[in-house]
């Protein structure tokens, strides 16, 4: 069963970070889980400053933790030193059970890139990774909630655990659940019978494939769960899914960036970027 007992919360007290911390608290309550609040000071902050940034940074924690994560256990530490590593570091000797963070990419194209933190905080994790692009109007813990979970898998190695987790995540917030395969269509110019034939095979084939890998949970969901089946590149064909279907959340499986981009891990940075629901990412 899953256990976020231990929750990693990087903090630069942007207002992504505080749309985050609504998402935090959520997640923290219903788990029961302890968040580490984490800031890290740039290691080229010149040594007679970092004393100065640091006390300014336990102010804005305080009030943070006070604003934003009430009735949650809250640890805080401060760390300087480059921050994907210090985050990576901490997840690692301290065990966590799950990364939250936004992400910080900038600018007119920011929807399709992700900040360098971010980057490296989902190449080089061994636990779950939350995270999302679109947090400054993040609503309030009081209003937001998880009632609808759109779990995406490749049939790769991680398709099983990832539809394991998004089970679990709809059945602890009693939400519903789809479960989703994209059949990558490289061009929408296709013809021929050939293709369609091809394409209404492969169709029957995934939707089958999603019934066996749901039935083969280590613990079936009771849940009735939804099927998709959709088509094209994979980040658009899930991002347009999510906004159809109003998903809260994607949990999505995650791999290296050197492996092949033809999968759904391969292609989890654009996925990150385009969807408009946070995704968790394994």
């Amino acid at each position: 069963m899953v256990s976020f007992s231990k929750i990693l919360f990087p903090v630069d007290f942007s207002k992504r970070c505080e749309g985050a911390a609504h998402a935090v608290r959520v997640m923290a309550l219903q788990f029961q889980a302890q968040v580490t609040a984490l800031h890290v000071v740039e290691a080229t902050s010149a040594n007679s400053a970092y004393e100065s940034l640091v006390a300014r940074a336990r102010e804005k924690m305080d009030k943070l933790a006070t604003e934003e994560l009430p009735s949650c256990k809250v640890v805080s530490y401060f760390e300087r030193g480059d921050p994907a590593q210090v985050i990576l570091s901490y997840a690692r000797n301290g065990r966590f059970d799950l990364i939250m963070m936004p992400t910080h990419g900038y600018g007119p194209f920011r929807r399709y890139l992700l900040g360098s933190v971010t980057a490296k905080i989902l190449h080089d994790a061994s636990c779950p990774v939350w995270t999302s692009a679109h947090l400054e109007t993040w609503p309030a813990t009081e209003s937001m909630g998880i009632r609808k979970v759109l779990g995406a898998v490749d049939f790769g190695p991680r398709s099983s655990a990832v539809l394991q987790l998004a089970s679990q995540v709809a059945g602890k917030f009693h939400a519903s659940l789809t479960a989703a395969h994209v059949i990558p269509i490289s061009s929408p110019l296709m013809e021929g019978y050939w293709i369609q034939d091809w394409r209404t095979e492969a169709r029957k084939a995934a939707s089958k494939e999603l019934q066996k890998q749901l039935a083969g949970l280590s613990s079936p969901t009771q849940m009735e769960v939804a099927t998709e089946v959709l088509e094209g590149w994979p980040p658009a064909a899930l991002s347009d899914a999510a906004e159809r279907l109003n998903a809260d959340l994607m949990v999505i499986g995650r791999t290296h960036a050197v492996e092949s981009a033809g999968q759904l891990g391969g292609s989890a940075y654009a996925i990150i970027a385009r969807s408009p629901c946070p995704v968790l990412s394994i």
